[in-house]
This record gives structure tokens, sequence and C-alpha cells, in this order.
């Protein structure tokens, strides 16, 4: 299992293994705040709740980093997911579309460009979303980098959801 780590003003500052988190609350560098139902680590004598998210006792400097406007990057925002047909592809048969295509002046920004499959790509073209009947499913914006290097590319739990505040994925 897996623990999000708070800082000691509750920002997210990464997920870590469960047992790492457990390890920290015993050593005193950190702070039970959320437990996972039912789940518990066993010592020869007692249980201990097994920590889901926990906070530092110290404030933790996160660098500042810079998101590119690339595929890798673009198919983590959209989770894999065509943004016209609404299914979920493998990284391979995916592409980027530019919502207003490049041929109409459209820049390669992250608030222009959406994860798109091969099919869907090809059945829009060159067109504007309204012209050919294919609007997006989310307003493509540039995603938090704060975000990125916390979460990275692992599976939210919906525990974690009240920690993540406005850098909550959509």
């Amino acid at each position: 299992m897996k623990t999000l780590k708070l800082d000691s003003s509750f920002r997210p500052v990464q997920i870590i293994d469960s047992y790492d988190a457990f390890g920290m609350i015993y050593m005193k560098r950190a702070n039970l705040v959320e437990s996972y139902p039912g789940e518990f680590l066993y010592s020869t004598h007692d249980r201990f709740p097994l920590p889901c998210v926990i906070s530092l006792n110290r404030y933790v400097k996160i660098p500042k980093i810079t998101l590119t406007c690339n595929r890798k990057n673009v198919f983590w925002r959209d989770k894999n997911t065509c943004q016209y047909c609404s299914k979920v592809f493998p990284s391979e048969e995916l592409t980027m579309d530019h919502v207003t295509p490049r041929s109409k002046g459209g820049p390669k920004s992250w608030e222009n460009i959406v994860t798109c499959c091969k099919k869907c790509n090809q059945k829009k073209g060159n067109k504007l979303p309204r012209e050919a009947d294919m609007i997006p499913l989310s307003i493509p914006s540039r995603p938090s980098p704060y975000m990125f290097y916390t979460l990275g590319k692992e599976v939210i739990h919906p525990q974690w959801a009240p920690y993540l505040g406005k850098y909550k994925i959509k």
C-alpha cells in the first residue's frame, strides 16, 4: 500500500510506501493523519493502523520545476484518455491533437493540445472542434508541475482527495 506524505503545513510532498511511513511515525519524524480502514501492521504484541496519510514534523522545500508540453506529459495530464471519444488507450495508440489546428494558427501549448486516439484524430482532421462536431471532454490547461513532482504516475487514493486541494488532478 502507498501513503500520501504531507509537510508540516499539510502540502503534499510525495507518495511513499506505507511501511516507510510507519517507520517515520515510529521514529517521531511524522504524525499519523489518516489510516486505511481495517488495515493494520502487526508486531508480536501489538497492531498498528496502516498509514494512509501522514504529516511531517517539518516544512519541506519543493524544487521549482517546469513541465514541458510533450507527448508523455500530455498523456499523463489526460490520463491516457481520448478527449473526444472518452476511451482509455495505451500510449502507443494515442496521438496529440491541436484543438485549434496548426494550419489555422493554433500554437503548440498546453492550452491547445489534448490526448486523442488515432481514429478521432483522423476524423477531426484540421477542423476546429465545432466544425467537426467534436468538443474535447475537458478544456486543456497547463498541469501543476508541483502535482507532477509530488504524485508522478501514482494512482490517487480517494482518502487523499481532501489533502490534494487545488493540486487535485481532474
